[in-house]
């Protein structure tokens, strides 16, 4: 039997199919990039599909969002686009379902001024990670640093926490990627 790209069934049973439900709760919370980058569908996972995982203001679990076209090689400009796009669109989500819940919030705000800093108004996304699926060795590689290096701007521009960067190799081999791999 030929195995998926971007897929690691043997592991995806050690990690997961013993838990119970509580346990699989917890565990998802503990570790909100890796529960992501195990339960997307297989049939999303190629080269260039990016998951953004992002803990809201009040919400019990964090928002998965799944972009399965996403750049396959991208440069940070293309990175930082992304994860803004998403920040802005979760912040609407929240605005709209609780108009009062950010009073300064702007929906047609630019998440990011000329100088780089936020502009006024809070964000509902408190925390934010990445999963990037990539082809490669499962070695940190540029497209690591880049996923890594937009986070980081981002977090500092708007004052939100990361969760960190995951790279899932056409191999299924999982990439932690550290904070110092950005600078």
């Amino acid at each position: 039997m030929k195995r998926n790209a971007f897929d690691d069934p043997g592991a995806f049973r050690r990690r997961w199919s013993h838990l119970s439900h509580d346990q699989l709760r917890a565990e998802s919370l503990r570790d909100p990039l890796l529960f992501a980058a195990d339960h997307i569908p297989v049939e999303e996972r190629r080269e260039g599909t990016v998951v953004i995982v992002a803990e809201l203001d009040g919400a019990p679990a964090p928002v998965v969002v799944v972009i399965p076209d996403g750049p396959p090689a991208p440069e940070e400009e293309a990175c930082l686009g992304v994860l803004a796009s998403v920040i802005a669109q979760l912040d609407a989500a929240v605005s709209e379902a609780d108009p009062y819940a950010y009073d300064d919030y702007d929906d047609d705000r630019d998440p990011f001024d000329v100088d780089g800093q936020s502009s006024d108004g809070d964000s509902a996304v408190l925390r934010i990670g990445v999963v990037a699926h990539r082809l490669g060795s499962p070695a940190i590689n540029d497209i690591d640093r880049r996923w890594m290096s937009a986070l980081g701007l981002v977090s500092v521009a708007l004052g939100i926490e990361t969760i960190g960067v995951l790279s899932r190799t056409r191999s299924g081999a999982l990439v932690r990627v550290p904070e110092s791999a950005a600078a």
